[in-house]
């Protein structure tokens, strides 16, 4: 309803992280986003990487680990340790670096780099 998605959207400016793993140093300001962390804990890792020690419970975690090893095809980040093979991800990444934001929400003071992002965003509201 309108009332908790309103709540879960001021959750997301609170830079309060009040809900801790108490295996790892995660921690974050939803439960909900903890409950789902625990799985990562709890599930068997099935998924490994061949090259090195990496293992996860998501393939397209693996995947998206894969990359770093296979450099040739990949569209590395200047900036940050981000790396793809896919161009499109790559240049909508690259604007994350950039500090113009020029998708602005008609609801709130919400400003964004991409025009899904704000797509997603007014979805919210």
């Amino acid at each position: 309803n309108i009332k908790d998605n309103l709540k879960s959207h001021l959750l997301k400016h609170n830079d309060s992280k009040d809900f801790k793993c108490n295996i790892c140093n995660f921690a974050t300001n939803r439960k909900q986003s903890l409950k789902q962390h625990f799985l990562t804990h709890n599930e068997s890792k099935n998924f490994k990487c061949d090259v090195c020690d990496y293992a996860t419970n998501a393939k397209k975690n693996l995947t998206a680990h894969a990359l770093k090893h296979n450099v040739s095809k990949c569209y590395k980040c200047d900036v940050c340790d981000y790396v793809t093979n896919i161009k499109t991800y790559f240049k909508s990444h690259l604007l994350i670096h950039n500090d113009s934001k020029d998708f602005k929400c008609y609801l709130c003071d919400y400003a964004t780099h991409t025009r899904k992002n704000l797509r997603n965003h007014v979805l919210k509201h």
